[in-house]
């Protein structure tokens, strides 16, 4: 089967990442995938990894060159769909999705759509009211998550069934050996720190980050006299310069760093005594089953999907992150501390994400 992957852009994030796994795990299975960007490839080494990835597997890797001074560059989808004929198109987030509905290849070519997102910033209700009126033009619009796929039928005023659910998977993070752990607890200066606290992700208000400073201070008071804690966000994003000063006025016994991107962040996850993800909104979550792959403990919002991804993991939980009512995310930091590590969980593994796609792919 000839299959194309469309998506918005290819730097470093969750449904990127995802294209990545399922060109790379579709091409394992014998199929001939090619990835086509709407916009420009990235070329800053930070953010070219997914296409340096893609392209040591020999998979194809193309870009239609759109921005905002020349959106109308998405009209060239249509050639280069003509030259790969595929029998799959598979665009993912809601530009692709809109682009591959407006320029779609002629049947018998089958157009698949995916929702990665639960949509909340302000001002989209646009995105909702033009995904409704060309619904009809895809074939199937999938969803990452069943709270994904509720909220975002409700959104287009469509029963939650029009959209079938296909759960992202993720490779198993590498283990980290205890010189490992030790290396990247000194590299970002927690040598003295009795816990670590971490997180991964985009420094973005969706992820809240400034909500997670915020609590610090109620945390802060539950440490035990003569220790300090550490708290390490990795991740980068436009919300750094105002989540760089609140880090800054941390309370003295909390250590909080911003390393950055790492290519590597899944596996550093093992370093941590305690994953947190305090989200605003999310559509799956990578980063946090990445953090139940290693068995770390887990304290999440109630965030979407969040809740839906710990019904299969007993060493987390989802709990409201408020900093007018910061007591329930703190007591749950500290039973997840007081638990410690478990046997790492994979319930959302790449072979069950691509059987689940290849059904789809196949009208099934």
């Amino acid at each position: 089967m000839k299959i194309v992957q469309l998506i918005t852009e290819l730097r470093p994030a969750g449904a990127e990442r995802i294209v990545l796994e399922l060109a790379a795990g579709l091409k394992r299975r014998g199929h001939e995938v090619a990835v086509v960007s709407l916009r420009p490839l990235p070329s800053a080494p930070a953010e070219s990894g997914i296409v340096e990835r893609l392209r040591a597997l020999a998979i194809p890797v193309r870009s239609l060159g759109v921005t905002r001074s020349a959106p109308w560059r998405a009209v060239w989808l249509r050639r280069e769909l003509r030259g790969l004929a595929p029998d799959v198109v598979h665009a993912h987030l809601f530009h692709a999705n809109l682009v591959s509905r407006l320029f779609r290849p002629p049947r018998p070519c089958r157009l698949v759509n995916t929702v990665h997102i639960a949509e909340r910033r302000r001002g989209r209700f646009w995105q909702f009211w033009l995904d409704r009126l060309s619904l009809r033009r895809c074939d199937v619009q999938t969803a990452v998550s069943r709270a994904v796929a509720a909220y975002h039928a409700r959104r287009l005023g469509v029963a939650a069934g029009r959209l079938p659910v296909v759960y992202n998977g993720i490779p198993p993070p590498p283990p980290l050996s205890r010189d490992e752990t030790c290396g990247l607890r000194k590299a970002w200066r927690f040598e003295a720190a009795a816990r670590v606290i971490g997180s991964v992700g985009r420094l973005d208000w969706q992820k809240g980050y400034d909500r997670l400073i915020a609590l610090l201070p109620a945390l802060s008071q539950r440490i035990p006299p003569g220790e300090t804690w550490g708290v390490v966000i990795l991740g980068e994003g436009p919300q750094r310069e105002c989540l760089e000063p609140l880090a800054a006025a941390a309370p003295r016994n909390l250590l909080v760093r911003l390393p950055g991107f790492r290519p590597d962040a899944a596996a550093c996850i093992g370093a941590f005594d305690l994953f947190v993800m305090p989200s605003r909104y999310e559509g799956f979550g990578l980063t946090l089953a990445e953090a139940m792959a290693h068995g770390v403990p887990a304290v999440t919002s109630l965030a979407d999907s969040l809740p839906e991804l710990l019904e299969a993991y007993p060493n987390g939980e989802a709990v409201p992150c408020d900093p007018a009512r910061p007591e329930p995310f703190v007591e749950a930091c500290l039973r997840g501390l007081a638990r410690g590590p478990c046997p790492g969980v994979t319930p959302f593994d790449l072979d069950a994400m691509l059987d689940g796609y290849e059904r789809v792919y196949a009208g099934r």
